[in-house]
């Protein structure tokens, strides 16, 4: 299985660096994690008419490694994540039992970065899923699919300082997905090209550009995509402020489709205590509002993204922390009058009795409102999860 060969590369290259850098001060970590998880949706399938309420239940077992030494900082995170379905109605007819859909998904990410000289450095990432999830193959994805594929992101990078003031980066990123049934499947090149220039201290402009083509293996037409943007970057004590804007053009190898040309643009917002984790921070804030554009458009339909996104947290005592997420995004098609909006809204209370030990129960809304007949869906949604995550810490070794 292609995405077992990912994860033994991941650890063959954790190996590898520990023993090249074995005379070196040097920082291990080993973090195992286990979460057990109960979620009821009332409209599983997220269709208008046939609302069928189902149970899901989860066990997603797996482990932490960082490596770190003066030069050389290295992160491999893989868990493998079962889901069991169980319909709480009948389906009506047409509509499949919702335990066909059992299966294993699987997530694994890995970073390595190495700095080969004082000007230079190098690094090299892999996230790779097994899932029924749209959103893994696109954040701007507004699909109610259900269908399982394997997805890997494959990224080289380098970093060059040229100056006290200005950098480039550069990196390579080639994208697979592929579907287990007869669906089709995709594959894209990209390449991405940074010039930062550091205003000050805290404040820094970068140009962004990036050309990516994308092929599919059946009817879709294959397409190339140019997008540069220009960007700003503040980072202060508790708050950082990214500001961009840019454009992006998109032409189709099929004739028949007209090219695409998108104004993109992006807001963020985070907030966290200083020196601190989502885990350890008192509050937290992420703000995203923007316009971009979906890049996987299996049947060629594509759109413009207009999204509002916010998630935040506060520890209301050194045990219980509350949680917020809302989203929003319109969908308007290129290539049709279809018009979506959907939205979610979800709060969490999450207890932690022990250092590695936390329970939490979240409860949500998500609906979708078209100007197409049979694809608004309106959906309630309740989870409980037991997480249990065993940091043994960082152990500082020397020779």
């Amino acid at each position: 299985m292609e995405i077992i060969k990912i994860y033994r590369a991941g650890v063959c290259i954790v190996l590898l660096l520990v023993s090249v850098n074995c005379f070196a001060e040097r920082k291990f970590v080993i973090n195992p994690k286990i979460e057990m998880g109960f979620q009821n949706d009332s409209n599983f399938w997220k269709s208008e008419h046939n609302e069928v309420s189902v149970n899901t239940y989860s066990v997603k077992p797996g482990i932490i490694l960082g490596f770190e030494t003066p030069r050389t900082q290295v992160y491999f995170d893989a868990t493998l994540q079962p889901f069991w379905y169980d319909d709480q109605d009948s389906p009506p007819a047409g509509v499949r039992d919702a335990s066909d859909d059992d299966y294993t998904g699987f997530t694994g990410l890995f970073n390595a970065n190495y700095q080969l000289s004082d000007r230079l450095s190098l690094g090299l990432s892999d996230r790779a899923y097994v899932t029924r999830d749209p959103a893994e193959a696109d954040i701007y994805s507004d699909s109610v699919s259900r269908d399982k594929y394997t997805i890997n992101y494959l990224e080289p990078n380098a970093y060059y300082r040229l100056t006290d003031k200005f950098g480039l980066r550069s990196a390579y990123r080639n994208t697979n997905t592929y579907y287990e049934e007869d669906i089709e499947d995709s594959s894209e090149n990209r390449g991405i090209f940074d010039l930062y220039y550091a205003l000050n201290r805290t404040s820094t402009f970068y140009l962004d550009y990036q050309v990516w083509a994308r092929d599919y293996d059946q009817t879709s037409s294959n397409y190339t995509s140019n997008q540069v943007t220009l960007n700003y970057e503040r980072t202060l004590k508790y708050f950082s402020f990214l500001g961009g804007a840019g454009y992006q053009h998109r032409s189709f190898e099929d004739a028949a489709l007209d090219n695409l040309d998108l104004f993109t643009w992006k807001l963020q917002v985070k907030r966290m205590d200083a020196d601190s984790t989502v885990q350890t921070t008192r509050s937290r804030l992420l703000l995203e509002v923007g316009q971009s554009m979906n890049d996987v458009g299996s049947g060629d339909e594509y759109y413009t993204a207009s999204y509002v996104r916010f998630e935040g947290g506060y520890r209301l005592t050194e045990l219980i922390e509350a949680s917020a997420k809302a989203k929003y995004q319109n969908s308007d098609y290129d290539q049709s009058p279809e018009n979506d909006d959907t939205y979610l809204l979800s709060g969490k209370l999450g207890y932690k009795p022990l250092d590695y030990l936390t329970l939490g129960i979240e409860g949500g809304y998500e609906t979708r409102d078209s100007n197409f007949d049979g694809i608004d869906y309106k959906n309630t949604f309740v989870l409980f999860t037991l997480a249990v995550n065993y940091d043994f810490g960082k152990q500082q070794l020397q020779e």
